[in-house]
C-alpha cells in the first residue's frame, strides 16, 4: 500500500459495535476514510466516517454494500471483519438452528465480505485484509458454536494469505482475549456467571486471575493492533493472529461447567 495520503478508504464491518466503533474511531484519527457497515446505524457520522448498511446473512446485500463502497470510491484499501454474534449455551443444549445462525454470521459472512473486498483488492493490486477472530478457544464452555466460527475464520485468513500475496494483499487476524465492561462481551460474560451460579464480583475476579497484567483488554487495545496490521509498516506481516490478551494463555475459569455434569448430575 501506498503511504497515507487521505484518500485510503476502510471498510470496518460491525462498526456499530463496541469494539468495531474504537476500531472506526482509530482508522479515521490515522486518516483512512471509513466506512461503517453495519445492520444498525452508528451515531455521530463526520467528515471521516460514513455509513453503509449490510446484512451478513444476505450474499446479495453484503456484495451490493461492499460493491458500493468500490464503485462510490474507486478503491478499498482495508477490510476489517468485526462483526460477530455469541451464545451462552453448553453444545448439548445447542439447537441446529442456532448452531448454523452463529456460523452464517461469524464464519460465512467475512466468507462474503473478503470475497467482495478481494476482487476490488486485486484490481488495485493492493489491500489489507483484518479478520477479528478469539483467543478463547482452549476449552471455554458454552461457547461451541461460536468457537467453532471464529476457528474457521481463522482458516479461513490463513487460506486467503496465501492466495492474495502475490497481489499485494495481507490478511491477518487480531484475537482479542477478554474485552470487558462496556462493551456487548460484557453481557455475555454476566450470563455465564449466572449460569454458573456466581455473583458478577467473583467472576470478574475469576476473570483478572487469569490475565497477568491483571485489567480487562479494552476496545481501544484491539483497535490499536487493528491499525498497526493494517498499516503500511506491517507490509511483510501476513498469515498472521495478533493475540490482544495481556498475557492470557488458556481458560482458567472455574467450575467450567453446570453442576449438573461436575457432580455427575444426568443432563
Amino acid at each position: 500500500m501506498a503511504d497515507m495520503n487521505g484518500n485510503e478508504i476502510a471498510v470496518v464491518v460491525g462498526g456499530a459495535g463496541g469494539i468495531g466503533k474504537a476500531i472506526v474511531r482509530r482508522l479515521a484519527d490515522d486518516g483512512y476514510r471509513v466506512i461503517c457497515a453495519d445492520r444498525a446505524e452508528a451515531s455521530a457520522p463526520g467528515e471521516a466516517f460514513q455509513f453503509v448498511a449490510i446484512d451478513l446473512t444476505d450474499a446479495a446485500s453484503v456484495d451490493a454494500a461492499i460493491g458500493g463502497v468500490d464503485q462510490a470510491h474507486g478503491r478499498i484499501d482495508v477490510l476489517v471483519n468485526a462483526a460477530g454474534i455469541h451464545m451462552q449455551k453448553l453444545l448439548v443444549d445447542t439447537e441446529a438452528e442456532e448452531w448454523d445462525r452463529i456460523q452464517r454470521v461469524n464464519a460465512r459472512g467475512p466468507f462474503l465480505t473478503c470475497r467482495a473486498a478481494a476482487r476490488a483488492m486485486m484490481r488495485a493490486g493492493r489491500g489489507r485484509i483484518v479478520n477479528l477472530t478469539t483467543r478463547l478457544g482452549f476449552g471455554n464452555p458454552y461457547s461451541s458454536a461460536y468457537i467453532a466460527s471464529k476457528n474457521a475464520l481463522w482458516g479461513l485468513t490463513q487460506c486467503l494469505a496465501v492466495e492474495l500475496a502475490g497481489y499485494g494483499i495481507t490478511v491477518n487476524a487480531v484475537a482479542p482475549g477478554h474485552v470487558g465492561p462496556g462493551t456487548g462481551m460484557e453481557k455475555q460474560f454476566r450470563e455465564k456467571a449466572e449460569k454458573l451460579g456466581m455473583s458478577w464480583e467473583a467472576f470478574e475476579a475469576q476473570v483478572i486471575k487469569t490475565i497477568p497484567v491483571g485489567r480487562w483488554c479494552r476496545p481501544e487495545d484491539v483497535a490499536a493492533a487493528v491499525s498497526w496490521v493494517a498499516s503500511p509498516a506491517a507490509a511483510f506481516v501476513t498469515g498472521e493472529t495478533i493475540n490482544v490478551t495481556g498475557g492470557f494463555v488458556g481458560y482458567g475459569i472455574a467450575p467450567p461447567v453446570e453442576a449438573r455434569f461436575t457432580e455427575g448430575g444426568s443432563a
